[in-house]
């Protein structure tokens, strides 16, 4: 530790701390392209504690990771942890980081000190990739389960000693996870997930709320991460909606399912009533998921009434449902069929591998 303090003290004292690149940050996995190579500066955010599978408690600080401005980037653990039933076995070593939301984004291993499994044999190149991609996962089958429900009781280890071999029985993991989880490592994937997502998430959201300010809103809001735009989307007002619209068609088309949902929900009916709106977001009918259609569909009655003739060139691609709901706008307001519109129709009812041309005749009935 003392070594360390000395190498960042020479640095700072050449050039300056704040204008170099931290070596102590170069995660082995990252999902933020490449955020690490931004951080100038750390602090402490908080402490947190977990009980290991041992039943040992031990306490963790976590490191607020910004930029050479004090602009919060990541959040950073330095993890070392017992991952057996005894507490016989060797430390697991693991550098965490978490993105200002609490979500996992990549983590980092001493080379020196690389991960083991089963009679500790190292991780390879695909097990470490396999860990990654497991604590990604933060709805994992881990999640929703005790360690004794991992394994087969009858092949479990006889005694306390044998612990720290528990991985060796990998073939009597339930096979439902066998595929999340590094083969012969069970004990160290559950471990490591459980610290990850457990309480340490609950307090970065906490953390969050102390250094929030409108400037980290907006990065949120620019930023091309869904998470930090649906955290960014839910706290902007309508007039700040109708502000942001560019930036919110821009989310829109390159979005989840959930976010466009949750878009066309909250915007407001101006907003969605301009003609070059409406055109951004019905024009991406096929490109969004069923949901997303039935919704702006929905929102024919808020949008401008260049909507419907832009719907009418997909008709062939609505399900039955969505097409009632179409035509029942169109009964209620015949006056936006337009030329272009009947056409559409036409061409759709002529299509005879259409499942659902039927209701077309209908409306024209």
């Amino acid at each position: 530790m003392h070594k360390y303090i000395a190498i960042l003290f020479t640095i700072s004292a050449i050039s300056g701390f704040q204008n170099q690149k931290d070596p102590a940050y170069n995660p082995l996995f990252f999902t933020m392209d490449r955020a690490f190579e931004n951080i100038r500066k750390d602090e402490l955010a908080f402490v947190f504690t977990v009980k290991t599978i041992d039943t040992t408690e031990t306490k963790y600080k976590v490191r607020l990771l910004s930029n050479k401005e004090g602009e919060p980037l990541l959040y950073f653990a330095d993890i070392k942890t017992s991952v057996c039933a005894d507490g016989m076995c060797k430390l697991t070593h693991i550098k965490v980081y978490w993105n200002l939301l609490g979500n996992y984004v990549g983590y980092d291993i001493d080379p020196k000190l690389p991960l083991t499994k089963w009679q500790h044999n190292h991780f390879n190149t695909e097990d470490y990739a396999k860990l990654h991609q497991l604590l990604l996962d933060d709805n994992s089958i881990l999640k929703r389960r005790k360690m004794s429900d991992l394994l087969d009781e009858t092949t479990a280890p006889s005694s306390a000693t044998d612990s720290n071999e528990i991985d060796a029985i990998s073939g009597a993991t339930k096979k439902e996870i066998e595929k999340s989880i590094v083969k012969g490592a069970l004990y160290s994937c559950y471990t490591i997930w459980h610290i990850i997502h457990g309480e340490v998430k609950e307090k970065i959201k906490k953390h969050l709320e102390y250094i929030n300010s409108d400037q980290l809103m907006s990065y949120f809001l620019y930023a091309p991460y869904a998470d930090y735009q649906m955290y960014a989307l839910k706290r902007l007002d309508q007039v700040e909606f109708s502000e942001h619209s560019k930036q919110i068609i821009n989310i829109f088309k390159t979005t989840n399912g959930l976010t466009q949902a949750y878009i066309l929900k909250k915007i407001p009916r101006d907003a969605l009533s301009e003609q070059e709106t409406t055109a951004h977001f019905y024009n991406e009918f096929l490109q969004v998921d069923i949901n997303t259609r039935t919704l702006l569909i929905d929102q024919l009655k808020s949008a401008n009434s260049d909507a419907v003739e832009i719907l009418s060139k997909y008709l062939d691609h609505m399900t039955r449902n969505q097409l009632k709901l179409y035509f029942r706008y169109l009964d209620s307001h015949p006056e936006l069929i337009t030329k272009t519109c009947m056409s559409n129709l036409k061409k759709a009812n002529k299509n005879t591998e259409f499942t659902y041309r039927f209701l077309i005749e209908d409306f024209f009935k």
